[in-house]
């Protein structure tokens, strides 16, 4: 009876830094995948921006006012803002959750 007591024992002690190293490694996985997600997220903003600021510079250039451009352009993203915006709670927020729930389940998939 106390051997398998011990057993039992070990199984559970087993199953728990089994459990915590399963944990780790998600863990790990989403954090590495938000780290890089935020490097490429902020290079695209950069690019974005410059490629905004040669739009007003073409578009004020096409329409002959300095400044008429760039008001076109900040109109285009707010429009854009406005509509995300609105659709935010059935569109983008339940892809974001689906997304992060895929991530943290896939390595249970494979398994």
């Amino acid at each position: 009876m106390e051997e398998l007591l011990e057993k039992i024992k070990e199984y559970i002690d087993t199953r728990i830094k089994l459990s915590k190293l399963v944990l780790i490694e998600k863990g790990s996985s989403v954090f590495a995948d938000i780290i890089t997600t935020i490097i490429v997220v902020f290079f695209l903003v950069i690019a974005f921006l410059f490629i905004s600021i040669a739009l007003g510079f073409y578009i004020s250039e096409l329409i002959g006012n300095s400044y008429g451009g760039f008001f076109i352009v900040g109109l285009f993203y707010f429009l854009i803002a406005l509509i995300v915006f609105l659709t935010k709670d059935k569109y983008i927020e339940k892809s974001i959750v689906n997304g992060i729930i895929k991530k943290i389940f896939k390595k249970e998939e494979v398994e």
